[in-house]
């Protein structure tokens, strides 16, 4: 998302607006508004996992970080009737806490020990939810998560509705990439990206790197915790499946497919391989080949991902006009 390109802004803009016309111009068509939201909870976890990349780190414990979001909401509405308003900010919060507790010694390792160390960490999230039965429901997981109701005076507005859950969904996905926006674009932006071009030369110049890793890894797994919960009380089923690496890994081909450099390509890359994945849905567990071949084509034909692709553009018209 470039400060100083017009065109992109708006572009941005009218992505916006077709997002909140979706309703309307699809017909309130149910499996349409479903694509919609997923679409919007992709976005989501991909942003934030990008977040974590703008240091140089991929981490694959992201799902698991969802997952506490996730079963955090579930298990307060199930066994303490509290609602979506008060449980997606506490599974936030609780995600973002055992972030903060296990970032410290996880920011510390580098290249494939982080890694290795993210990808069991997800696995020891998964592991725990599903071996603690009888507070988690094991591998079953938990049922009737029910979505909220909004009760104002003058307003009443059943979220068990896809559409009213669709803007629920458009409205948080949209804050979470509007905030990562800002805190890539600020100062501590340019900080996390200098971390990521040379850990060791930040350090030199005064930067405190593991501050900075901690805090930015916190903030993107709170993100993750808050989308875990809206994503449980839409589907009003959780289980540990749900949040494995499998997960993580499609958020990383969306960033990948998409673009690694700006926030824009999470966000154009979870739109257009939703809406693939939607329609190869009939394959079956071959739609998962059908990722992997598409991540190395774009490694090899496209490096950078699909926001490169107008840049590319205006220089084959400039060498078309030279020539």
């Amino acid at each position: 998302m470039s400060q100083e390109s017009t065109p992109i802004k708006l572009l941005w803009s009218a992505g916006l607006v077709l997002a909140f016309l979706l309703p309307v111009l699809c017909g309130y068509d149910k499996y349409i508004l479903h694509t919609g939201i997923s679409i919007a909870f992709n976005i989501a976890l991909a942003t934030s996992m990008w977040l974590i990349w703008t240091l140089g780190f991929i981490s694959f414990a992201h799902a698991g970080f969802m997952g506490i979001g996730a079963y955090t909401t579930a298990l307060l509405f199930t066994k303490l009737g509290l609602s979506l308003w008060i449980g997606m900010w506490l599974g936030a919060a609780a995600a973002a806490l055992i972030a903060l507790m296990i970032s410290v010694p996880l920011m510390r390792t580098r290249a494939v020990y982080f890694f290795m160390a993210s990808w069991a960490i997800g696995e020891v999230i998964k592991r725990v939810f599903a071996y603690y039965r009888d507070f988690f429901g094991g591998w079953n997981g938990i049922f009737n998560v029910l979505p909220p109701k909004l009760e104002l005076p003058g307003l009443s507005i059943d979220f068990a509705s896809r559409v009213a859950y669709y803007y629920l969904a458009l409205v948080f996905c949209s804050l979470i990439v509007l905030a990562i926006y800002r805190i890539n674009r600020s100062r501590t932006g340019t900080i996390y990206w200098s971390i990521h071009e040379s850990e060791l030369l930040a350090q030199h110049i005064g930067i405190n790197v593991l501050k900075h890793k901690v805090v930015a890894f916190t903030v993107a797994c709170m993100f993750a915790g808050l989308t875990g919960a809206l994503y449980a009380h839409y589907h009003t089923y959780i289980n540990p499946k749900t949040f494995d690496i499998w997960q993580s890994e499609f958020s990383l081909v969306h960033i990948i497919v998409g673009g690694l450099n700006t926030v824009g390509g999470p966000v154009m890359g979870a739109t257009i391989l939703t809406i693939v994945d939607e329609l190869l849905r009939p394959t079956g567990y071959y739609r998962v080949i059908f990722f992997g071949v598409v991540v190395i084509m774009v490694v090899l034909f496209l490096p950078g991902g699909l926001e490169t692709i107008p840049e590319r553009i205006r220089r084959l018209a400039a060498r078309v006009r030279n020539n």
